[in-house]
């Protein structure tokens, strides 16, 4: 009875436009066909530790929302619907197999104060989907700067060294390895925990973000060609 109530006093909406939705549906059917599906392609580092590294959407309009409210306004329930776009992109466009899911840490002071951290939620979700093991094998070692006002350069050194291993390195050794995390950009900072991975002697690391900004300038990652026409959400 209860839960009718609040259904009729707050009914669903769509995470990402606010339209009316059918409960549990989560996304609505045109932003799952003009975002969702419509979403970043794979791409490849040529300059990173990584192997491969997508995002399941792009990061502006009501993503970019979403993912605010994950970050910074205490809307862990948007971890679950991020992770099932995120599955879908692990399977349908990076189309690699995996080990084990991981995540990019953040520093002990940011997650006190928020209470989680993002990047976790994502992992953890999506591990239950993938029905792989989550660890959580890398911690920060140090205080980095905000990212969204440096380059490509500096976003490279600010992360150089700031991330080891705090896991057994059995854990790792031999395995092919997902990070998760919320926003790729320059993959920067996937590129920086894959080397960390790699060093520890994961045979392959691939990074999977929520979401990814569209670049406005030339492009140094090289982008995957990936047949996605019987994909479906």
């Amino acid at each position: 009875m209860m839960h009718k109530l609040k259904t009729l006093l707050f009914p669903p909406k769509c995470m990402l436009c606010g339209a009316p939705i059918r409960e549990r549906e989560e996304i609505c059917p045109l932003c799952r066909e003009q975002v969702v599906l419509n979403a970043a392609p794979p791409r490849l580092d040529a300059n990173g530790a990584f192997d491969a590294a997508t995002a399941g959407l792009w990061y502006e309009g009501g993503v970019r929302r979403a993912i605010h409210g994950l970050k910074y306004y205490e809307k862990q329930s948007y971890a679950r619907p991020l992770a099932r776009v995120m599955e879908y992109t692990l399977r349908h466009k990076l189309g690699e197999e995996i080990d084990l899911i991981t995540f990019v840490p953040t520093n002990r002071k940011t997650e006190r104060r928020r209470g989680y951290n993002q990047a976790e939620l994502l992992a953890r979700e999506l591990a239950k989907r993938c029905d792989a093991p989550c660890v959580a094998a890398l911690e920060k070692t140090r205080e980095t700067h905000a990212m969204h006002d440096l380059t490509p350069a500096m976003r490279k050194e600010n992360v150089k060294g700031a991330f080891c291993l705090c896991c057994d390195p059995e854990d790792v050794r031999g395995k092919r390895i997902l990070v998760a995390d919320d926003v790729l950009t320059t993959g920067a900072t996937l590129s920086e925990c894959a080397a960390v991975l790699k060093e520890a002697g994961a045979a392959r690391v691939y990074g999977l973000c929520a979401a990814a900004a569209r670049r406005k300038t030339a492009r140094p990652l090289e982008y995957l060609e990936k047949d996605e026409k019987d994909a479906k959400l």
